[in-house]
């Protein structure tokens, strides 16, 4: 990917944003992100916005007292459980590799 089309996932913080996202997709309410990441709401609330401001899209909309993803909300959740999958798994790599580590010491 050239790097001007990366900029505008780099620069505004994207990673904070995109936890705050997926915590509310999956639980289907920013309160309940917030409870869980430890968050106050309107901190979700904001994270969330700047995400689709960054991306152009609307994320969420209202279904009754709680929300429901659009169709670029299903793409970026998709996205996010990738992208999160591979963090896990590059943790494990590294956690291996510094137990070799210490193994051959």
């Amino acid at each position: 990917m050239e790097r001007a089309r990366l900029r505008r996932y780099l620069r505004h913080g994207t990673l904070p944003q995109l936890v705050a996202f997926e915590a509310t997709a999956r639980l289907g309410s920013c309160s309940r992100a917030a409870e869980q990441l430890h968050q106050s709401q309107p901190t979700v609330s904001i994270h969330i916005r700047k995400l689709s401001e960054s991306l152009g899209q609307i994320l969420f909309e209202r279904d009754g007292r709680g929300l429901r993803l659009t169709a670029a909300g299903e793409e970026v959740y998709e996205t996010c459980r990738v992208l999160f999958s591979t963090f896990e798994d590059l943790d494990d790599r590294l956690a291996r590799r510094c137990s070799a580590t210490r193994e051959a010491a």
